[in-house]
């Protein structure tokens, strides 16, 4: 009798992570990702680190203890550095662009994560959760993302903030439901919105 075995085998998913004002040597000590190989040093007198890239797979984790989140793995990214601390991080939740309902889908995930680590909405007119919970909120939104992005802009009051964004990033311009590719981005930085 003959016996065959069918394994993969996968690397392990790299973790980079950080928060706005955590220094540099932590971000390295804390993450699996190869933050220093991947970082961009500022040929100064001394050296300064100015920003890692991200270009393979990795999940960024933001570890403040009571506002923290995972975000999916992500192909793309950058963390910026002023004075050797982590001043702002960019990214998109995503390894390639998804269709609409599966870009919906992973949105209304994203929200949830950031109400449960207590993020708000900063408190303008016009500015709150992207509404996606009905059929009708998802056609309008889809409808509108043909002609501009929509988004959303998140506190943490004087501490944090992040802006997110979902939008319409490929085929756009054939406006058919069925083809068009979607994108979201966020953006992390200090609160520079609360008085």
């Amino acid at each position: 009798m003959l016996y065959v075995c069918l394994t993969s085998f996968h690397y392990p998913l790299d973790f980079l992570v950080v928060r706005i004002g955590k220094p540099y040597a932590e971000v390295v000590k804390d993450s699996s990702f190869p933050v220093e190989r991947k970082t961009a040093v500022y040929p100064s007198d001394p050296p300064k680190v100015d920003s890692t890239w991200i270009g393979s797979p990795v999940v960024i984790t933001f570890d403040d203890p009571e506002h923290g989140f995972t975000l999916p793995k992500t192909i793309y990214g950058a963390v910026g550095y002023t004075k050797e601390k982590v001043d702002g991080i960019t990214t998109s939740p995503m390894v390639e662009t998804l269709p609409f309902d599966q870009t919906v889908k992973l949105l209304s995930e994203l929200q949830a994560r950031f109400r449960d680590a207590k993020w708000i909405p900063e408190p303008v007119e016009g500015n709150d959760w992207i509404k996606v919970q009905s059929d009708d909120e998802k056609r309008q939104l889809q409808a509108k993302l043909f002609d501009q992005a929509d988004g959303v802009i998140l506190l943490v009051p004087h501490k944090y903030s992040l802006l997110m964004h979902i939008k319409c990033y490929a085929r756009c311009d054939e406006r058919n439901v069925e083809t068009a590719k979607y994108l979201i981005d966020i953006g992390l930085s200090k609160d520079h919105f609360s008085d």
